[in-house]
């Protein structure tokens, strides 16, 4: 049961990037809004969920940058928030 809690979560938070994602190709500024999500996810992953934070927030990134990659060149404000969005989440390595 915890494990979909869990997914449900970060599949919430990336739902919640792509609607804003959706939203800057109307023209909206949707900056403030990514980074309180990101800030969210973040700070779900390195303290709520399970396992070693550095690789929860890896995996996130690595969804987020997947999804900017794969999103179709004529919707590149799109595909800027996305990108945007990946580049909020820092991983320091000590």
């Amino acid at each position: 049961m915890d494990v979909d809690v869990e997914n449900c979560f970060i599949d919430e938070c990336l739902d919640k990037i792509q609607t804003l994602a959706a939203l800057s190709l109307y023209g909206d500024s949707v900056d403030l809004a990514i980074l309180v999500v990101i800030h969210d996810a973040c700070r779900y992953l390195i303290l709520s969920k399970p396992g070693d934070p550095e690789r929860n927030l890896l995996a996130f990134k690595e969804q987020l940058g997947k999804l900017a990659a794969h999103t179709h060149r004529s919707l590149p404000h799109y595909k800027k928030t996305l990108a945007y969005a990946a580049s909020l989440i820092v991983i320091h390595r000590v």
